[in-house]
């Protein structure tokens, strides 16, 4: 995971994800918010509404937006402080959805050990199909991953063998 340090992002820094919209996701999302409503999971009721088949929950798409969000700054995420979500368009399973983050201001603040980010997000449902804007503040530390471990004396890469899966590794001395 990377780790974006306050002191290393500027106004202006964009970054982003694509993924596929999948009915697991929908399937999971009713079950974790419990909100099995028929717009999402009822494929006749979906079939007779205005969107004309299911759609993924508003909060399910912001989810996907903010974990881009935690990807992109790891560690150093102090706190989630605001947001303020338009939800334009539906997004329908089996959309890639592709999300956009720009980085409008810093604001460092002393008493975090980091500052304060302003953010401005969008999600679209296709190339041609904006589904959601999202305004957020962010509070970010200098928080750097831990380091990686060391791997325990003698089983460096170099030093393993292949093997089938039916026998033992043999590590070399």
């Amino acid at each position: 995971m990377i780790s974006r340090p306050f002191s290393e992002v500027s106004a202006g820094e964009r970054f982003g994800d694509r993924l596929t919209m999948s009915s697991w996701h929908v399937a999971t999302a009713a079950a974790m918010y419990y909100d099995p409503g028929p717009n999402h999971v009822n494929l006749e009721h979906s079939e007779t509404n205005r969107f004309g088949r299911p759609i993924a929950p508003g909060f399910l798409t912001t989810g996907l937006m903010m974990g881009v969000v935690g990807r992109y700054f790891g560690w150093s995420i102090e706190a989630f402080l605001e947001a303020h979500t338009r939800f334009l368009s539906p997004v329908y399973v089996d959309d890639t959805i592709e999300v956009l983050w720009v980085v409008q201001d810093t604001e460092k603040k002393a008493s975090l050990g980091g500052g304060i980010l302003g953010m401005h997000g969008w999600c679209w449902a296709r190339p041609d199909r904006l589904a959601v804007e999202l305004k957020i503040k962010l509070a970010v530390n200098e928080s750097k991953p831990p380091p990686l471990r060391d791997p325990p004396n003698g089983t460096s890469p170099a030093s393993r063998r292949q093997t089938t899966g039916a026998e033992q590794p043999v590590i070399e001395k």
